[in-house]
């Protein structure tokens, strides 16, 4: 008498990620070319802006300022990078902004915080916002795009409704800490770096971060492998959110004011370039070496046209000239 074969085990799936970390780079050659690219661009760039304005352009003062000028939108881009790694985008980060640094403004002049509760309770407030959004986009299904345009509206009707035009005069105290140097560099340049840096090793070194790549490579992939979709898009936005408001902190403690208007805008400037950097509006691609080089390229253009005494108006319409040129680029890198 035949013996019946033995069963066979049960079957268990690949995990998509490997168990250990190896050093990780989204989009691999391309990725680098695509960023290298771009920084030698940059280069030509800031080249051709030194030899046509040279009493203006390439002095140590305009370039300290540019450094502090790109600083918030560095902060903030790092958030977005994550967001559109992860196949979504956020319009609400400039209102998010202004909205922070008015409500930091206001508990400290209007409710006599001290410092530091006056900057966690802004920063959780940012972050509140972004869990909003969330939970919006991931939970009840509505279009990122409608979402956070709509938040957008709201975080800024909440901006003017506390601050009016802003709040100015705020404690010595809080003006320091975004006036103070170091090696010539004011914080919130070293508060960039520092927030660049943290987040390019995240995402290329830790299998929780390194999950957005496949979530926005391929959703429904990404949910069959055991991934939460859901629980990563609410934090990815929750992370937008709270870098938003630590940047608008940052603004403020620098100026020792708030605006209600100082991130209207923003948000273009800093979907171009993460665009630029190397990300996708479809998803999986992207580092934050590359959006870092894009936020540097938006910055050295804006300065040029301020240097060229060029009008507020035609500076926008350049910003959306590049927008569009980098979506279409974008396009035919992807089809290429």
């Amino acid at each position: 008498m035949n013996e019946m074969p033995p069963p066979l085990p049960p079957h268990t799936p690949r995990p998509l990620l490997p168990e250990t970390s190896p050093p990780f780079l989204p989009g691999g050659r391309r990725a680098v070319r695509r960023e290298t690219g771009l920084a030698v661009m940059t280069l030509l760039v800031m080249i051709a802006a030194s030899a046509v304005y040279r009493d203006s352009f390439p002095t140590a003062g305009n370039f300290s300022a540019i450094l502090r000028n790109l600083a918030g939108d560095g902060i903030m881009a790092a958030g977005m990078a994550v967001l559109m790694i992860g196949g979504a985008f956020d319009l609400s980060v400039g209102a998010t902004f202004s909205m922070t640094g008015i409500v930091t403004g206001w508990l400290l002049k209007a409710a006599g915080f001290p410092v530091v509760p006056a900057i966690v309770c802004g920063l959780a407030i940012a972050t509140f916002g972004g869990l909003l959004n969330g939970v919006l986009v991931a939970k009840v299904k509505v279009n990122a795009l409608i979402t956070t345009l709509g938040t957008m509206q709201i975080f800024k009707g909440v901006a003017v409704l506390i601050g009016g035009p802003g709040i100015g005069f705020l404690p010595d105290s809080f003006g320091r800490l975004g006036q103070a140097e170091f090696l010539g560099l004011q914080s919130p340049v070293w508060l960039m770096i520092f927030v660049l840096v943290l987040f390019q090793f995240l995402m290329s070194r830790t299998r929780f971060f390194r999950k957005y790549y496949y979530i926005g490579g391929n959703p429904r992939a990404a949910f069959l492998s055991g991934i939460n979709v859901q629980a990563m898009q609410i934090v990815a936005f929750m992370i937008s959110g709270f870098l938003a408001g630590l940047a608008g902190v940052s603004f403020a403690a620098r100026l020792s004011s708030s605006v209600s208007t100082a991130g209207d805008g923003a948000e273009l400037r800093i979907i171009t370039a993460v665009i630029l950097g190397g990300a996708s509006l479809t998803g999986g691609k992207g580092t934050i070496w590359g959006t870092f080089i894009g936020v540097v390229f938006m910055a050295i253009i804006g300065n040029i046209m301020i240097v060229a005494q060029i009008s507020s108006y035609w500076q926008s319409i350049v910003i959306g000239c590049v927008l569009v040129l980098a979506v279409a680029l974008d396009l035919l890198w992807n089809r290429k």
